[in-house]
């Protein structure tokens, strides 16, 4: 997505909100568990290689636009592990991901309800790292991020909220299954993350409450 792209939708976003809304700012710490959902790459013989489901630590931060819509940005670390699999044998290697995504997302169910619902899409960062990577020649690769947050009220300010979202994007390169380097693969993955956080806000209510004159 280029700068220009980004500049738009945040202008358009904008243009949606009520006009006299105020800019609310929160974060929300989260905890929760990276999914990869296909393996990076295997070969006819059967050999794979394939990243292990992990933990996940990271947060967001969030910039309430008005009562509805708003922009996003996401961090997650995943200390994962990258299996290689063949005939009668198992190894793993260290293999992290790192996360980072910009969305702009619309609240279905209001903030200020008990329950709300919130969806939320745009571009992600996918970044290895670790012992299993070394070497690649391009070890990050950008996608599409799409996902939905779940929210329960724990007082006047706080949220409990509850994660869920899906990044797609195309690795380019993966390790060789004969062995030594890497080679290209362009394969399609759909990494899943579920987390848990608490939203905390940091500039007025954070969208939690009810504005004046609405």
């Amino acid at each position: 997505m280029s700068r220009l792209s980004v500049v738009t939708l945040v202008v358009a976003v904008w243009c949606l909100a009520p006009g006299s809304a105020a800019a609310q700012l929160s974060i929300s710490p989260a905890i929760g568990v990276y999914v990869p959902t296909a393996e990076l790459v295997k070969a006819v013989s059967g050999q794979q290689f394939k990243q292990e489901v992990s933990i996940t630590l990271g947060g967001r931060v969030g910039l309430n636009l008005g009562r509805r819509f708003g922009v996003e940005g996401t961090v997650d670390y995943a200390p994962s592990k990258l299996k290689f699999s063949a005939t009668g044998t198992d190894s793993t290697g260290d293999a992290d991901i790192l996360s980072a995504s910009g969305r702009v997302f619309v609240e279905l169910l209001p903030v200020s309800n008990p329950v709300s619902l919130q969806l939320n899409g745009g571009a992600g960062l996918i970044r290895r790292t670790g012992a299993a990577y070394q070497g690649d020649p391009d070890n990050s690769d950008v996608g599409g991020v799409v996902g939905a947050t779940l929210r329960f009220r724990l007082g006047r300010l706080l949220h409990l909220q509850l994660h869920a979202e899906d990044f797609v994007y195309t690795a380019k390169y993966a390790p060789n299954t004969s062995g030594g380097g890497f080679s290209a693969v362009d394969k399609q993955l759909n990494d899943v993350h579920l987390s848990v956080g608490i939203g905390i806000p940091l500039l007025g209510l954070g969208g939690g409450g009810e504005q004046p004159g609405r």
